[in-house]
Formats: C-alpha cells, sequence, structure tokens
C-alpha cells in the first residue's frame, strides 16, 4: 500500500488519499514530487511526505470520520496494486462515492468507482513527449473515450495551465478534444506551481481567465483553480 497522506473536509464529507506507488509518466514540475501534501491544508505543504500506510490503517483513519466522497489522487493511483481492492473495501464498508484522478495511460472499469477525472497533460504529440516522456497521447485520449462509454462512471477532465509550455493553444486543443466527445464533460484548468528555480512561472490571474475564457467556446462546465482563490472550506491533515 502507498498510501501516504489522508486529509479530510468535514464541509464537503469528503476524504482525500495520497498514493505514492509510481507513474508511468515523468511530467515536469510533477505536484506530488515538489508539493507532497494537499495544497489547501494551512501548514508547510512543501515537507516530505510521510511513511506509507496498509489498507487496515487508512481504514482506521478514516473511520471516525463523517464523509460520503473519496478522493484517490497522488502519483498514479492505478499503479498500486492495493488501490482497487481498497476502493472496494471503502465502498462495501462506508457506501462511499469513490472518484478517481489519473493520467489515464491505464483504463480502469470497476462499479465500485463511480467518477473518473482523467488529467489530460498535452495533446500535440511533441509536447506530450517533452512534457511526460510518453510517446503516444493517443493512448490516453482513447482510454478518455472509453471512460465517457462505461455506463456507470461519471467522467471529468483536467489539465494543467504552464505559461510558456502547455499554454493557451494547448488548452484550446484539449478543451476541443474534450467537446468532441462530449461538450458538458467538465473541464477543470488548474494553474502551475513551480518549484524553487524552476524555468516556468505561475500563471497570473488574468492568464487562467484567459485560458477559462477560450475553453469556455467549447464546453459548457469549466472551472480553473490558481493561487489568488481562496479555500472554500477548511482542509483537516489526517495523516
Amino acid at each position: 500500500m502507498s498510501v501516504y497522506h489522508i486529509t479530510y473536509t468535514s464541509g464537503l464529507s469528503e476524504v482525500c488519499l495520497y498514493f505514492d506507488g509510481g507513474c508511468q509518466f515523468s511530467c515536469h514540475g510533477c505536484i506530488t514530487s515538489w508539493h507532497p501534501k494537499d495544497c489547501h491544508l494551512e501548514e508547510n505543504v512543501t515537507a516530505v511526505k510521510y511513511q506509507s500506510i496498509n489498507t487496515d490503517k487508512v481504514i482506521t483513519y478514516v473511520n471516525p470520520l463523517l464523509f460520503k466522497r473519496v478522493i484517490f489522487l497522488g502519483k498514479e493511483p492505478t499503479q498500486d496494486p492495493d488501490f482497487l481492492p481498497l476502493v472496494k473495501i471503502l465502498k462495501r464498508k462506508f457506501s462511499t462515492y469513490n472518484i478517481l484522478i489519473t493520467n489515464g495511460w491505464e483504463y480502469i472499469d470497476d462499479k465500485a468507482l463511480d467518477e473518473v477525472c482523467v488529467s489530460i497533460k498535452a495533446i500535440t504529440q511533441k509536447v506530450f513527449k517533452d512534457f511526460t516522456n510518453k510517446d503516444n497521447p493517443e493512448q490516453v485520449l482513447e482510454n478518455f473515450k472509453k471512460y465517457k462509454n462505461s455506463s456507470h462512471i461519471r467522467l471529468g477532465a483536467e489539465s494543467v495551465f504552464i505559461p510558456g509550455y502547455i499554454d493557451i493553444d494547448e488548452i484550446k486543443k484539449i478543451a476541443k478534444f474534450i467537446a468532441e466527445v462530449d461538450p458538458n464533460i467538465p473541464y477543470h484548468i488548474d494553474g502551475y506551481i513551480p518549484f524553487e528555480n524552476d524555468k516556468f512561472r505561475r500563471p497570473t490571474v488574468n492568464e487562467m481567465e484567459e485560458a477559462k475564457k477560450i475553453s469556455q467556446r467549447y464546453l459548457k462546465n469549466v472551472s480553473i483553480l490558481h493561487f489568488g482563490v481562496k479555500v472554500k472550506y477548511k482542509v483537516q491533515r489526517i495523516y
């Protein structure tokens, strides 16, 4: 088991489980590598990771909490052999609404999963290769379509906006692709969080708003998150 961090948002009845079981990609500025804790915590989120805990420990930590939703995120949860068994245990024991945030490289279709948010890194092959060190974005895009065709999974998408890299033009291409699948699919754009001495910077609020505006030409449900957005609900570290 590779869960190294657990947070709880009582206002949303939501638990987040962070995995560190590896990833098929090696993305520049991976937030789990440089900012391993929940970025919504008031405490220092750049501190080192905690030790990983097993399934029984995870259940012990979340058992006293009042929660309905569980978000599985971190490096790439699908790479952990205990990921799906844990999803099933939580569904059976707590009747949870389970949400997977994934890079989409691997397709997981199980009825214990209620929602999947695919992080679409890039559409352009050269950009995708440079950013992830993988050759074919088509694998992610085809899996995205498979998720859309699943009868029991609600599908969403997200991307990271990086000025001068995953820029307005690339965000536009991603939005157009999603719209071709279904313009009603929710699309979330995260502002990049740079690490120390990074060659890329944070996007400005105006740049984020522009990315949202352009995406809304094609999609009906677009949201953004950047450093200027205030946290609505208090996030508590459980582990």
